[in-house]
This record gives C-alpha cells, sequence and structure tokens, in this order.
C-alpha cells in the first residue's frame, strides 16, 4: 500500500504539473485541451493518472464484493492477466492502424473488468470447500453477477453498432472478448444455483456432478462457437488471427474430450446393476478390511437367502441395511475383483471411466 500510495502521489503531481502548465500557455479552454490531446508526452501522463485511478476503483469494488483474497485467487490473478496483457499485444498486429488512446482506454477497461469475472469464477468453485456460507456472500455474488452480465451485454451491443455502421475495426476483438466473459459467467452462475441447492439438502445429490458436467460441455460448446465465428470473420477482413489459434485449438480439444467423456461414461454406466454384481457377504469377509476406499465407509453385504421352510426372526440391524438392485449403498464388484459402494462407483465414473484402485478402463 505504501509504493502505490508514493506511485499515485507521484502521478497526480506530474498530471497536475502537466494540465496546470497547458491551461497556463493556452487561452482558453478548448485550446488547451486540444494541446493535451494532440501531446503524446501529456496524453501518456493523464493515461497514467487513470491507470491508477483504475487500480482504486478496482480495490474498492474488490473490498465491497470480495473482502480479503486467499492467496490462491492473487496467483490466479497474476497468471490471468500476465496472459490476458500477452494476448491483446498479439492482437495490437491485426488492430495496428486503430492503436489510439480509445484502443488503450478500452483495453485497460475490459482488463478491469476481466478480474472480477475471475474473482466470481474462483469464489464459486470455493463453494464446494465452504463448511457455511453467510447470507452476506450470496447477495455479494448474486449483485456482483448481476452487474457484470449486465456490463457486457452493453459492451457486446456497443461493439455490434460500431462494427454494423462502420468498416471493421477494432470493436470485433472487443465484442469477441466480452461475449466469452459473459459465457464464462453465465456457467459460473450456473454452478453457483446447482452448489446453493446442494448446500440445502439434506442429502447428498447424486445428480450434482453430471450438471456441473452437461453446464461445462455446454459452456465449451458456446466458447468454440464463438472462438470459429471470430476466427472466420478476422480472417476474411483483416487476417490470420495467430492470437486465437491456440484458445481455438484448446477450446477444441477440451470440448471433444468432454464429449468423448460422456460416451464413455455412458457406456461405463448402462445397466451397472447387470454388470458389476452384488458382492455378497461372504466376498466382503474374505477382504482383509471391507471399507469403499472412495467414500471409507464400511460396505455390508447381502444377508444369504434363508432355507425353505425356516421361519426365523429377521436379526434387529444396527444401521441402514442395502437392498439388492439400485440401492446406493449396495456393494458392487468389478470385473477386475475390487468392490465398491454403488453410489461411490456411480460417482466415480462420472470423473474417471476406470477402476479406482488400479487402471482398468470399464
Amino acid at each position: 500500500m505504501a509504493r502505490l500510495a508514493v506511485y499515485g502521489a507521484f502521478s497526480a503531481a506530474l498530471a497536475g504539473g502537466v494540465i496546470a502548465s497547458a491551461f497556463a500557455q493556452r487561452s482558453n479552454f478548448y485550446a488547451a485541451c486540444v494541446y493535451l490531446y494532440q501531446s503524446n508526452a501529456c496524453m501518456m501522463v493523464i493515461l497514467n493518472l487513470g491507470l491508477f485511478l483504475t487500480i482504486i476503483a478496482g480495490q474498492l469494488v474488490q473490498m465491497i464484493f470480495f473482502g480479503n483474497l486467499r492467496t490462491l485467487e492473487v496467483e490466479h490473478l497474476y497468471e490471468r492477466a500476465w496472459y490476458a496483457v500477452t494476448e491483446t499485444c498479439l492482437a495490437m498486429t491485426i488492430f495496428k492502424d486503430d492503436f489510439k488512446t480509445l484502443f488503450v482506454v478500452m483495453f485497460t477497461f475490459l482488463l478491469f473488468l476481466k478480474v472480477f469475472h475471475w474473482l466470481c469464477q474462483d469464489r464459486v468453485d470455493s463453494m464446494e470447500q465452504s463448511p457455511e456460507i453467510p447470507m452476506s456472500f450470496h447477495v455479494r455474488m448474486v449483485t456482483m453477477i448481476a452487474l457484470l452480465v449486465t456490463v457486457d451485454v452493453l459492451m457486446i451491443m456497443h461493439a455490434v453498432e460500431e462494427v454494423m455502421t462502420k468498416k471493421p475495426n477494432m470493436m470485433i476483438m472487443f465484442g469477441f472478448e466480452y461475449t466469452l466473459l459473459v459465457t464464462n459467467l453465465m456457467a459460473s452462475f450456473g454452478k453457483y444455483v446447482l452448489h446453493t441447492i446442494d448446500m440445502r439438502r439434506e442429502e447428498p445429490w447424486e445428480n450434482k456432478s453430471m450438471l456441473l458436467f452437461y453446464l461445462d460441455l455446454v459452456a465449451d460448446f458456446v466458447k468454440l462457437v464463438t472462438y470459429l465465428i471470430f476466427f472466420m470473420v478476422i480472417l476474411f477482413t483483416s487476417g490470420l488471427p495467430l492470437h486465437i489459434i491456440r484458445d481455438v485449438y484448446m477450446t477444441m480439444r477440451s470440448f471433444i474430450q468432454k464429449c468423448k467423456d460422456l460416451i464413455q461414461y455412458r457406456k461405463a454406466t448402462q445397466n451397472m446393476n447387470e454388470r458389476y454384481p452384488d458382492a455378497s457377504a461372504a466376498e466382503l469377509s474374505a477382504l482383509s478390511d471391507p471399507i469403499c476406499i472412495i467414500c471409507r465407509e464400511e460396505m455390508i453385504g447381502n444377508a444369504p437367502p434363508q432355507p425353505e421352510g425356516q421361519t426365523l426372526a429377521p436379526p434387529v440391524p444396527a444401521g441402514p441395511v442395502p437392498r439388492s438392485g439400485s440401492s446406493t449403498t449396495v456393494p458392487k464388484k468389478l470385473p477386475c475383483g475390487h468392490i465398491f459402494h454403488f453410489h461411490c462407483l456411480k460417482s466415480w465414473l462420472e470423473r474417471q471411466q476406470s477402476c479406482p484402485t488400479w487402471y482398468v478402463l470399464l
């Protein structure tokens, strides 16, 4: 904070001196403004002051909506900001004719908004690791997401209007960036809703992981379509957009991999009751430790059938007794011989289609 204060004081003093000098040398307000705008040195000084004010505004918004940042969030901000700056520098090679003061202002505002989009994503992802979430978190998160979505949509509309009324320019890139931001933000909001519903349920929500998977799949598809449209537009209007080739490849690779995972999951979980037989009590007793390694809870086998004609009263169970068939606590035996709870095995197959103990495809 001390270094930021020194930087701010120096920037304010320098900008004040430049503005005072311009008004002292020019006879009226309009002439002084024209001089400041046409002087590259003066604009650099004023933009430097604008950068300081942007940092102060960002810290104020951060304290209101996010409070103190975690170490992981700070690391993610540095990594993503560095990548965003380098990507924009590459994009400048295509729109070098539009590199003016407006471009710098638009890019600074875009990076300013990206920071809060990234923080929203990290906060939503951290909800699963939080035992209790106060009401203030929900109020601030919903308010922040609503504000960001509103600004994103307005900037997209502005970019579309600029491109339609004028020739293709840098607003194509900014419209594309804001489209990606609103897509990621809506995916984060969907995750927030699912996490909130799960926290209010008394029992574990088994279908939550699959809903999250489908949400990521749809988001990747929308981003892939956005990347391809932007790539084709830039290719036919300005040239080969080298700065997004990597993004197009990574997004397409992620989408294809998710599609493969979905197909393998459907194949692995199809007719699970018939494919994976129930483990008997004798098979569980033969294990050195009848514990499901996924949930770390004891597995209880089905009781053997009673002989015909025998009418013994069943013992009172000490805990929940698993039922054969689709009960979530029934131990299931895989072809490799390992045994797990039914619901544990199903949740595992949503992430990986192999045996949890060793790598054997199912």
